[in-house]
């Protein structure tokens, strides 16, 4: 077992620790044939590179934090009421509006993206904050809504019942006992919404020109036609990772609890 998960450990970090490796390497080392990984070699001219210049990195960083956490916040606001809503009010439907949240998710988006082009293009929103936000919603929306439906399910029905006996309204009742007990499951939903759309890349290059690129579209720009700036790519995706990195290793805690508990009680 001990062997296993040591080669599972490598199999993943592997390429990780390439990545980070490669974004201190200059081009030609990386180009060669092996690498050469010598000390002389080692340079920051990659990261100065993607930070500065034509090819900067920092706005799309910037496009890509200001998307992701518009999408998440309005994911989690929206998701968790409607959650709610299909878990414990007598919804008429409720089932089939269930149904049919799921089967969004049964299109793929290449089938969807021209009619959805068009529209955007018409309504004026090509290459806007808007317009990403609303189409990353589409897809995370549904996800979440599945997800905290049924921790909401899970959690027992005398704690509400208790607070209706207190004259609680349902509303009352959702925000101040239901929303406290699931902050564990909103923070983890509400990390893997932010990072959905942080990673998204299929619907942001068709959708934005300019204004709006985000990290992903900055770094597969870094491969040209003719010549690919290895080194430069992958201190990109190494730079892109960190706020990711980031917001898992400040509310692991959260995240944890949260699966294992919509684990058990599931």
């Amino acid at each position: 077992m001990i062997v296993g998960l040591l080669i599972f450990t490598a199999w993943t970090l592997g390429p990780i620790l390439w990545a980070v490796i490669s974004s201190f390497l200059r081009q030609t080392a990386l180009t060669s044939t092996p690498p050469d990984l010598s000390p002389a070699n080692l340079t920051l001219d990659n990261f100065s590179a993607v930070l500065a210049g034509d090819r900067s990195l920092v706005k799309g960083l910037i496009n890509s934090s200001i998307i992701a956490a518009s999408t998440a916040v309005v994911a989690l606001t929206l998701g968790s009421a409607a959650a709610y809503a299909l878990a414990r009010l007598h919804v008429p439907g409720s089932n089939k509006i269930l149904l049919m949240v799921l089967a969004t998710q049964m299109f793929p988006g290449i089938v969807v993206i021209i009619p959805l082009f068009i529209v955007i293009s018409r309504l004026g929103l090509t290459d806007t904050y808007i317009a990403l936000i609303v189409v990353y919603l589409s897809f995370i929306l549904p996800i979440v809504i599945w997800i905290l439906k049924g921790f909401f399910e899970a959690i027992p029905l005398e704690l509400e019942r208790a607070a209706a006996v207190d004259g609680a309204s349902a509303l009352q009742t959702f925000r101040l006992i239901v929303l406290p007990i699931s902050l564990p499951a909103l923070f983890a939903t509400g990390v893997f919404a932010f990072i959905e759309s942080w990673n998204e890349f299929f619907f942001a290059v068709i959708l934005t020109r300019i204004n709006v690129k985000t990290a992903p579209i900055a770094i597969a720009e870094f491969s040209g036609q003719y010549t690919s700036l290895f080194g430069q790519m992958v201190a990109a995706a190494v730079l892109a990772s960190v706020p990711v990195i980031v917001l898992a290793v400040v509310f692991r805690q959260y995240i944890l609890k949260g699966f294992v508990e919509g684990a058990v009680k599931g």
